[in-house]
């Protein structure tokens, strides 16, 4: 025996001894920081062992490493063999009724991995290939790589997928506290249930599908160049591309925060929202409005249900779906356009409120106001306030002139009203409280208004001016005729309406026409565009005619202000009087005819006198 620890291969194996129980001693206790003394040449790389590390981190375990073999590597400890392990975390303060926060679990979160490295100079811990980290709540990490620094966070430099009891978070890479409460993303990608759908949802999916739960129409989507969700706070904030998708509705703006408890959306930077309605199986609350993007081949019918909404900052709340938009606010409906500087789109009504001076624009239309709602379901719009609509001309003046009807084409019309009603579908405007129309060479004044596709009807008090040009009687071939007609004409009436397509006009109740040196009053008037023919009838009283001639003209001025028929009893004073049941006017011929009724057949009154 002391031959044999005298000999050379006796002190030889008895150091080998020694120095593996040492090892052996090293690697089963718990350890702040592991350091590895460089090993002589001919010292062997792996210790066949079962390996157990404990890692902490100011005072508190962080981590803890099995494996069943160690590699020592360059001053690294590498575990190929069946390496697993434990993450901790603190318990995290919460209020009462709050879910746990992810990986609540501070005994077992469990993570294994096919490799693992302890770097002891570093003090850092990497794990690579199958990374999976679990925790009895059902929590999932699932990941390529992953490190563990002395900055109290895990980083993860590859692509992963974590999912929670209320979310899924996605990224290219990321980043992670120790209690898993405050998430990073690169280019992530955050799929986050809705408060109320916890208690029903399913038990958590299992490890092969960490996804399923992004499938919930009810979830709320959310991706962004850099994304950060607080767990604590229930609290996400992404930066760059931000999008936020949830039940048929897209928010994108450059950046934003989202508020899960309150379930609200807060961005900023230039902010587009957008939805699709499908009308035909909606129900009341718009459940099924689909992404815009998700059907390219829609009808006109569904994208003129689109609304899209762009503000500079906007908050939307999920609760009562209302969006609220400050600053250069704009709302895209089909071919609408209304801009205004802040307002909000109540989302399950499908209704606005508009304010700070309102512009809605349409092939061939604008309207403003201070003030308007919006019915984006029908597309009806109230205006009000300092409204003014105007139509654009549809067609360009034709050599040599053309009939009233191609005039109106060939003008731009303005209409002022203190109200406004205005369906988009069906093309039709209904104003009220000082209307006044002001068109090329005329202008009209009533109480209300109508304008659809087919006519336009004024009425109450009504008042139309010729203000220059011709208009009701034009290009007469006496030119001292022309001269007198060419001045302004005005007839009053009670109601009138106008045919877009002839430019036909019937004048109803009290008609009184007033142009130089002539006047007619009767009780309904005809006007004929193509044939330039205007007739006057009467119910009761006979239509009555004055013409003046060239006897004591009266200037336009003295019966401007007047009432109809006061302007008329001033153009009748000594002037010549016909009357009867009908009265024609010819305006391009300047010809007119009485007709008498049936006991009066053939007769009427002609008189010239300076004086009634």
């Amino acid at each position: 025996m002391r031959r044999f620890f005298n000999s050379n291969l006796g002190v030889a194996l008895l150091g080998t001894g020694l120095l593996a129980a040492l090892v052996a001693w090293a690697l089963s206790i718990d350890i702040e920081e592991v350091k590895v003394e460089p090993l002589p040449p001919d010292q062997p790389l792996s210790v066949s062992r079962r390996v157990d590390i404990l890692g902490r981190r100011g005072g508190q375990r962080r981590w803890r490493l099995i494996a069943d073999q160690v590699e020592l590597r360059a001053g690294q400890q590498v575990f190929e063999q069946g390496a697993h392990g434990y993450f901790y975390g603190d318990g995290a303060d919460r209020q009462e009724e709050v879910p746990d926060p992810f990986f609540a679990s501070s005994e077992r979160m469990i993570w294994q991995a096919k490799r693992a490295r302890y770097d002891a100079t570093a003090d850092a811990l990497y794990l690579d290939e199958g990374v999976e980290v679990r925790s009895e709540d059902g929590s999932l990490l699932l990941t390529r790589a992953l490190r563990i620094t002395p900055e109290e966070r895990i980083e993860v430099p590859e692509a992963f997928t974590l999912k929670g009891q209320e979310m899924i978070l996605e990224g290219r890479s990321g980043w992670f506290n120790f209690q898993f409460a405050l998430l990073s993303a690169q280019q992530g990608k955050l799929t986050v249930l809705p408060l109320d759908s916890e208690s029903s949802r399913p038990a958590a999916a299992p490890m092969s599908d960490p996804t399923s739960a992004g499938a919930d129409p009810t979830s709320t989507i959310i991706t962004a160049d850099q994304l950060t969700y607080d767990r604590a706070n229930q609290v996400a904030e992404g930066k760059g591309n931000l999008r936020i998708r949830e039940g048929g509705l897209e928010i994108r703006a450059p950046q934003g925060t989202y508020l899960r408890r309150q379930a609200q959306s807060i961005l900023s930077g230039g902010v587009v929202l957008q939805e699709v309605a499908d009308v035909g199986s909606r129900d009341p609350l718009l459940a099924d409005l689909r992404l815009a993007q998700a059907d390219p081949q829609a009808t006109p019918a569904q994208q003129d249900q689109e609304v899209t909404i762009v503000a500079d900052r906007l908050t939307y709340d999920r609760n009562t779906q209302i969006a609220r938009g400050e600053g250069n606010l704009e709302i895209r409906q089909g071919e609408t356009i209304i801009q205004s500087a802040q307002g909000t789109y109540r989302r399950r009504e499908s209704q606005s409120l508009l304010t700070g001076g309102v512009t809605l624009r349409e092939p061939g239309r604008v309207l403003t106001s201070a003030r308007l709602e919006g019915n984006h379901r029908d597309k009806i719009f109230f205006f009000e306030e300092n409204v003014l609509y105007r139509q654009m001309a549809t067609s360009t003046p034709a050599p040599g002139g053309g009939s009233l009807t191609e005039e109106l084409r060939q003008a731009e019309t303005e209409v002022r009203a203190a109200r406004l009603v205005y369906n988009s579908r069906t093309g039709t405007s209904e104003f009220s409280e000082a209307v006044e129309f002001i068109q090329r060479g005329r202008k009209a004044k009533a109480n209300q208004a109508t304008i659809t596709p087919e006519k336009v009807e004024l009425r109450g008090e009504v008042v139309i001016e010729q203000i220059e040009g011709d208009w009701l009687a034009r290009r007469l071939q006496n030119p001292q005729t022309q001269a007198d007609v060419d001045q302004p004409t005005v007839i009053y009436a009670d109601r009138v309406e106008i045919d877009q397509a002839s430019g036909d006009a019937r004048f109803f109740g009290n008609v009184v026409i007033v142009q130089a040196n002539r006047a007619i009053e009767g009780d309904r008037a005809e006007y004929s565009d193509q044939g330039q023919i205007f007739r006057i009838t009467a119910d009761q009283a006979p239509v009555l005619l004055c013409d003046r001639g060239e006897l004591n003209p009266i200037p336009r001025e003295s019966t401007a202000p007047l009432p109809g028929r006061d302007a008329l009893d001033q153009m009748c004073r000594g002037a010549n009087r016909l009357s009867g049941r009908l009265v024609t006017l010819n305006l391009e011929r300047d010809e007119y005819t009485v007709e008498g009724d049936e006991q009066q057949q053939g007769m009427f009154q002609f008189r010239i006198t300076d004086a009634l």
